[in-house]
């Protein structure tokens, strides 16, 4: 969750009283909470998709003449999300889902993670020079995505899955 300003706190040697403990032992509590921060990331990754669509559309008038060239347009990044939303949507009908079932599905979130990369790259490609603007305001959150993701354009197995 890098950017939204949480922070990791360590604490040694502190006492805990047992009515603030959540839960002893904690694998069967992390067991029973994965499932939903897996939805959160991938609710967290469609955003930004949604984003990177929306600024790779508001520059095709202006720079559409040269961005007709790119590999990867809006078009495709919305086939993509619309697939990813539904299969999140699905997933998050039942808050109970087990994690196997999500396990089973879990390439659905390799390529929510992989895609929110390629269209963060994609839409900055669109932008041009411009993207790289501070005054741009969609272009913090795909920057910082990329500056995480050093290699934007390495393409993982699971983005080949996405492809297909």
């Amino acid at each position: 969750m890098d950017g939204t300003g949480t922070y990791g706190v360590q604490f040694r040697d502190l006492f805990v009283p047992d009515d603030l403990i959540l839960a002893a032992p904690a694998g069967p509590y992390v067991r029973k909470i994965r499932a939903g921060f897996i939805l959160l990331q991938a609710g967290m990754a469609i955003g930004l998709i949604r984003d990177c669509i929306a600024i790779m559309n508001e520059v095709g008038g202006p720079l559409g003449h040269v961005n007709r060239y790119l590999p990867q347009q809006p078009t495709d990044f919305q086939k993509l999300l619309s697939e990813l939303e539904a299969q999140t949507m699905e997933m998050a009908a039942d808050p109970s889902t087990p994690m196997t079932v999500i396990g089973a599905r879990s390439s659905s979130f390799g390529c929510s993670r992989d895609a929110s990369v390629a269209a963060a790259h994609a839409a900055m490609l669109h932008c041009g020079a411009r993207g790289y603007l501070r005054a741009i305001a969609p272009a913090p959150a795909a920057r910082s995505l990329l500056h995480r993701h050093r290699h934007p354009g390495h393409q993982t197995a699971s983005q080949d899955a996405c492809e297909t």
